[in-house]
């Protein structure tokens, strides 16, 4: 399996949007799970910091890098569909994201 983990730093009073915009885009409520919507995908979550209340993360795993790197060559992804955009409208700093082989649970 595979995972990516992004992390961001929410600017002040930007937090209830800034949640707001994570849930819509990461907590569908329509029942499907991750992989009927994204093939590969296996799952996500959305993470904010014990210690730093301003500091969010998103976590997804896939099936596969190779099932990640499928998704990513799709041009509407190289934007997180968007997703990216917005919020880096409401951090300060970088959306920063790196990729990790899951070699044990």
């Amino acid at each position: 399996m595979f995972m990516t983990i992004s992390r961001c730093h929410v600017k002040a009073g930007s937090e209830k949007e800034a949640r707001a915009l994570l849930e819509k885009e990461m907590l569908p409520n329509d029942g499907k799970k991750p992989g009927e919507v994204i093939e590969g995908l296996v799952g996500f979550g959305l993470m904010k910091s014990k210690k730093d209340p301003s500091m969010y993360g998103i976590a997804t795993v896939w099936e596969s890098e190779a099932a990640f790197d499928k998704m990513a060559a799709n041009p509407r992804a190289k934007d997180g569909g968007g997703i990216v955009e917005k919020l880096q409208k409401l951090c300060d700093g970088d959306v920063k994201g790196e990729g990790f082989y899951i070699e044990s649970l």
